[in-house]
């Protein structure tokens, strides 16, 4: 079997350029580490990414140039994608700043609002205070809720209401026909 015809290639003829390692598919680079650099350098500028380990393979491998991937790879529709958003960026920045200024409005009207209840309890507080300093300073009806009795009028219990009894005649004090004007509007 020693002097079968078998094809020179496979005799391990010295004559061709891959067994001399001379004349590789790869020019530019003498062999497949020098290459991968070459890959993810292209790929960090035009897509700003590292690439894949399956798309390392497919550059590593295959025979094209380094101006070659490098159009392959501003023709894809990933590039394209960058280079959109790339353009929508000022727009997008314009629309943040828009949001935070609005957030910040918000965020202050809160706040206003907080220290308006806060001033609208202090003031009703104080409100009540005062009422009740009135009442104990004044004994009259419809303040206190209670109904004197006194040398001129007296108030009584029926089945009617409330009603009075007039001895002598009495100019009405203004509280006499505030009584008399919520107790007709009740009626």
């Amino acid at each position: 079997m020693k002097n079968v015809d078998v094809p020179m290639w496979d005799k391990g003829d010295s004559t061709d350029s891959y067994s001399k390692g001379g004349g590789s598919m790869f020019s530019d680079f003498e062999s497949l580490s020098d290459k991968i650099p070459m890959v993810e350098e292209v790929y960090e500028k035009v897509l700003g990414r590292k690439p894949s380990s399956r798309e390392l393979s497919l550059y590593k491998y295959s025979v094209l140039k380094r101006e070659e991937i490098t159009k392959k790879l501003l023709n894809s529709d990933e590039h394209k994608e960058i280079v959109e958003k790339g353009r929508t960026y000022p727009e997008l920045e314009e629309r943040e700043r828009l949001a935070m200024s609005n957030i910040l409005k918000l965020k202050h009207g809160i706040d206003d609002m907080k220290e308006e209840h806060d001033e609208l309890k202090n003031i009703l507080n104080e409100k009540n205070k005062i009422i009740v300093g009135l009442r104990e300073e004044k004994v009259a009806p419809y303040i206190n809720g209670e109904l004197p009795t006194d040398k001129y009028n007296t108030y009584y219990n029926s089945n009617e209401g409330i009603s009075t009894v007039n001895n002598p005649v009495k100019k009405e004090s203004f509280l006499d026909k505030l009584y008399k004007f919520l107790k007709s509007l009740s009626n």
